[in-house]
């Protein structure tokens, strides 16, 4: 199964991929330290354990077509006010020679950051072959009175051990907080704050949220926890300054690149998602869901993006699924998995790659974005507010930005 794309769909699938990888049923299976992984670790096993069914790939998220119905950009004139000009300068098409020009020029042009800014990351999209330098072999030099570090010392209370033989152990780093080894790209910022700009408020404003958060929380008894890279937040201004109202209206997950394949529909390369990428997705939603189901009630939106492409997830969680992780013994989790009149089950809606090199591309993740706060609009309307976001684990009040502006 380590060759396979996990696209498990149903239960009677779920069952058949869980006899291929070690008939793993239920996270309490997991072995410890797979328990306390965070989301960044997450393997096909988690996948399983925590139950993800997919649906098929869609060319608009199922969960916002309603809300595209009304989307300005499609149909000028519409509910949402936005700002045709420079919603025009992203949807038509790049500037010419887009990767060849200097960024003297592309800053002089409407967008001229996100212009900058995608130019680098499709450039990027090149990489040099490794160099390949002749070896020659070398003698170790002998010299008089000369001690080899891997000889005894007389005396000596420590023990032997070659000076070569030591190693880094890597499996004791969290991926979640090295940040050498994750990447946010930067058109991708720059595309959703030009995005967010088109539909601000006077005293509440949605902005793209730089910096990461981290979500702890305990599933199955273990502490476990995953960072994102980011993502769409919602803002209030008040005498202080800027407060967050929502910091989680959309998840920001990002990676340098991923391994590619060729559309012959599209005609260029598209990225493949590994198994592992998912588990990362959905741990990320899934453990922050976890700790912030007041806010999260209806489901976890997530933004995948990958050199100079984006693509839109959803999670939505089985009515059950809550007990599912709240339960710490293997008996209870089996009872709740094996009762066919409960939902323990997590389920993901995602959208096909989309190029932010295309005019296309750009249309229809700007088309998400827009569908996607108008979502978040209406439950908000439905729902009290004025009260600040507050993540279970914090026990504070929002985060505050003290940027009058």
């Amino acid at each position: 199964m380590d060759n396979q794309v996990y696209a498990v769909r149903n239960s009677e699938e779920l069952k058949a991929v869980s006899e291929q990888n070690g008939n793993i049923q239920v996270i309490s299976q997991l072995s410890g330290k797979e328990l306390r992984s965070p989301a960044s670790r997450w393997t096909i096993r988690h996948l399983i354990a925590y139950r993800l069914l997919i649906r098929p790939e869609a060319a608009f998220l199922p969960v916002l077509r309603p809300e595209h119905d009304e989307c300005p950009i499609c149909e000028e004139g519409l509910f949402q006010t936005v700002d045709h000009v420079n919603t025009r300068t992203l949807v038509e098409d790049s500037p010419r020679n887009l990767c060849g020009k200097s960024d003297h020029d592309l800053i002089r042009l409407p967008g001229g950051f996100f212009w900058i800014a995608l130019a680098r990351a499709a450039r990027n999209e090149h990489v040099d072959q490794v160099r390949v330098h002749p070896q020659r072999e070398r003698n170790q030099v002998q010299r008089e009175c000369y001690v080899s570090s891997a000889s005894a010392i007389p005396g000596s209370s420590s023990p032997l051990l070659y000076s070569s033989s030591f190693e880094v152990d890597m499996s004791d780093v969290d991926e979640d907080k090295h940040d050498a080894r994750r990447d946010k790209p930067e058109e991708v910022t720059h595309f959703i704050g030009k995005d967010t700009d088109t539909n601000m408020g006077t005293d509440i404003e949605v902005r793209p949220r730089v910096e990461r958060k981290m979500t702890t929380t305990r599933i199955a008894g273990a502490p476990v926890s995953a960072e994102d890279d980011g993502g769409l937040c919602q803002m209030r201004r008040d005498a202080d300054g800027w407060k967050m109202l929502h910091p989680y209206l959309a998840l920001l997950e990002a990676k340098k690149a991923f391994k590619q394949y060729f559309a012959d529909k599209a005609g260029r390369y598209m990225p493949i998602v590994s198994n592992q990428t998912l588990a990362q997705y959905l741990g990320e939603a899934a453990i922050t869901w976890k700790g912030n189901q007041e806010s999260l009630q209806r489901g976890v939106f997530l933004i995948a993006a990958t050199n100079t492409f984006v693509r839109f997830l959803y999670f939505s969680f089985g009515q059950d699924y809550s007990d599912y992780l709240d339960a710490i013994d293997g008996e209870t989790q089996m009872q709740i998995v094996n009762d066919e009149r409960r939902d323990p089950y997590v389920y993901m809606q995602s959208t096909r790659w989309f190029n932010l090199q295309s005019g296309e591309g750009r249309k229809s993740a700007l088309c998400h974005i827009l569908a996607l706060l108008k979502w978040h609009e209406d439950f908000a309307g439905s729902n009290s507010q004025g009260s600040t976001y507050r993540s279970e684990d914090s026990g504070s009040d929002g985060d505050s930005m003290d940027t009058d502006e």
